[in-house]
């Protein structure tokens, strides 16, 4: 358990300084995936590991002790963790504790709340709702349970852009409904709460998701330069920062949006891939395998008790 236990910890402060050099890397897609599901890993592993750093001090307690029915003499003794590791990981465990369920609530909430404001309003057969409003905006809602998925256009958005403009602001919106964007980026944003040290995440997940849907719009209409043009004449427009709840035509890191699309089709990197793959694998093991290390501890402190 030495090393083991600080491994998912590592691993995680890695992801978290990578993820924008991955999020940069690999194709949009594949590095939306990847970087989602290996924050959800090292989120997981990574409270797998501060509970057991943690339980070496908690179980050290007389009370907790007699509730468990081992010798907390024994893991005081036996104890392969500093005291002053264990007891900062059982802070850093109770405050996650509290914020994940906190943030889920608050993002789902809001999500939840700006759907069914969203679904409310009169839209076209294709889900495409034209707010009149002089403020450039574009952005996409996902469809829930008796919700339809919305796409919201205001007027000044239209006015800004031309005509074929037009078809690659639809399909890149399009494309975030179509590929559950926001819930790639509402999963990120917990998963940051849940390891603080995937701290980059979000940002990088929010981007990598809007370079996925200019590459489908750029594929839908057939011009990348075209694809670019459009985003970096409504970016000019308006200002506004995209979040976990709404996905927006202007969104993200507009000129290396652009840039990426005039540079050509993304490039394929297996290897990379591969290696972020196993290395998050290599997290979990060992996050298993320091819980063992822990169940073992206890069950020892449980036999010398029960002598």
């Amino acid at each position: 358990m030495h090393f083991a236990v600080y491994l998912p910890l590592a691993g995680s402060a890695l992801l978290g300084l990578l993820a924008p050099l991955l999020g940069r890397w690999l194709p949009p897609a594949t590095a939306t995936r990847l970087l989602t599901a290996g924050g959800v890993m090292c989120a997981a592993a990574g409270l797998l590991a501060l509970a057991a750093l943690a339980s070496t001090f908690v179980g050290q307690v007389p009370f907790v002790a007699g509730l468990g029915s081992w010798s907390a003499r024994l893991v005081e003794l036996q104890d392969p963790v500093p005291a002053m590791i264990a007891e900062v990981a059982t802070v850093v465990l109770a405050v996650v504790g509290m914020a994940v369920p906190v943030t889920l609530w608050r993002r789902t909430g809001a999500l939840v709340r700006v759907v069914r404001a969203g679904a409310d309003v009169p839209a076209r057969a294709d889900g495409l709702v034209v707010v009149d409003t002089p403020e450039p905006q574009a952005f996409a809602l996902p469809g829930l349970p008796g919700r339809p998925s919305r796409i919201v256009v205001s007027t000044g958005m239209l006015r800004v852009l031309r005509d074929d403009e037009h078809r690659v602001l639809l399909a890149h919106e399009r494309a975030h409904v179509r590929h559950h964007h926001h819930w790639f980026r509402l999963a990120s944003v917990v998963a940051t709460a849940a390891n603080p040290l995937l701290f980059r995440l979000p940002a990088v997940v929010a981007q990598t998701t809007e370079r996925w849907a200019d590459e489908e719009a750029a594929g839908r209409v057939g011009d990348r330069g075209l694809a670019a043009r459009a985003i970096a004449r409504a970016a000019l427009a308006t200002r506004r920062t995209g979040g976990a709840v709404s996905a927006g035509f202007d969104h993200g890191d507009v000129p290396v949006r652009v840039r990426s699309l005039l540079a050509g089709p993304p490039r394929r990197r297996p290897v990379v891939a591969f290696a972020v793959i196993i290395a998050l694998l290599a997290c979990l093991v060992a996050a298993g395998e320091a819980q063992a290390d822990i169940e073992d501890l206890f069950e020892r402190a449980r036999h010398s008790s029960a002598l």
